[in-house]
């Protein structure tokens, strides 16, 4: 008879599945949902959209996303990398990801030819712009956007609409300015005109290259994926993403940063004995 339940309760126990077999799950966070916005605070692992867990109701659907490099190193010598974000999700769905750098202040400058001369003739400042944004999806992005995506903001456009103004300017000419940020922001490679590409394997599995252009601005990025369905996100996993200068470009621009007049008086004396040098082969040939 012990022998009978013994075995009893193996099977039940291989039968039910335990909670760390299945995965890490996102749940909703308690208490009110919070208000929309591209990815809420570091870490969150629901968007607004995600209505809170029901008795009854089946839960949020797992997402699991993993970055093949845990920060971008910056050094004398780089040119700009690639990231490869991978993960998982439950079908059925489409995968959207969203990358995003630390917002800060950024000045257009407005110039215009005068007298054969090119002079500033105006500035706008604007905050909260992110110094970096790009995105990737496994579906043809507007097909998504078009059916709703429950507040959130993912498109460019959208982004760029919830930046603030500095000072007071007339609205046409305010979106002049916004729109020459944007082509500033496109031409040193931080806004990427062209949506990137998630493949999805086996209905499940995906993957994606995150370009990162050379000219990359220091802090932490967010990379956030987003899983849709019916044009709703039903679920959301964010990534931090440490970008800085390692090694000796670290080093001088920390010098120059803390130690400005010694940095500027180095810089003095190499140029003068650099143009010695040179003059001293000069002379010689």
């Amino acid at each position: 008879m012990r022998r009978g339940l013994v075995l009893v309760a193996a099977i039940l126990a291989f039968a039910m599945p335990s909670a760390q077999a299945q995965g890490p799950r996102v749940e909703p966070p308690p208490g009110a949902v919070p208000a929309p916005t591209i990815g809420g605070p570091a870490g969150s692992g629901v968007p607004p959209s995600v209505p809170p867990s029901i008795p009854g109701v089946p839960a949020t659907p797992d997402l699991v996303v993993d970055l093949s490099q845990a920060r971008v190193s910056i050094t004398s010598a780089f040119q700009g990398e690639n990231i490869l974000l991978f993960g998982m999700f439950d079908p059925p769905g489409e995968v959207v990801v969203v990358v995003q750098g630390p917002a800060a202040r950024d000045t257009v400058l407005r110039k215009e030819r005068f007298l054969g001369l090119w002079l500033n003739t105006g500035r706008q400042a604007f905050d909260d712009v992110p110094a970096y944004y790009a995105i990737a999806a496994s579906q043809p992005l507007q097909r998504m956007l078009a059916r709703g995506t429950g507040g959130e903001i993912l498109s460019l456009e959208d982004r760029m609409a919830s930046v603030r103004s500095v000072g007071s300017r007339d609205h046409d000419d305010l979106i002049r300015f916004r729109l020459g940020l944007v082509e500033v922001k496109r031409r040193e490679g931080l806004y990427p005109a062209a949506i990137g590409q998630v493949t999805v394997q086996a209905g499940r599995l995906f993957r994606v290259d995150l370009p990162f252009p050379s000219r990359l601005p220091e802090g932490v990025y967010e990379v956030r994926a987003y899983l849709l369905r019916d044009g709703k996100i039903v679920a959301a996993v964010s990534r931090p993403l440490p970008v800085g200068k390692v090694g000796f470009s670290a080093q001088l621009a920390g010098w120059a940063s803390h130690e400005g007049e010694l940095y500027g008086l180095a810089a003095i004396l190499m140029a003068v004995l650099v143009g010695w040098f040179g003059g001293a082969v000069m002379r010689r040939i």
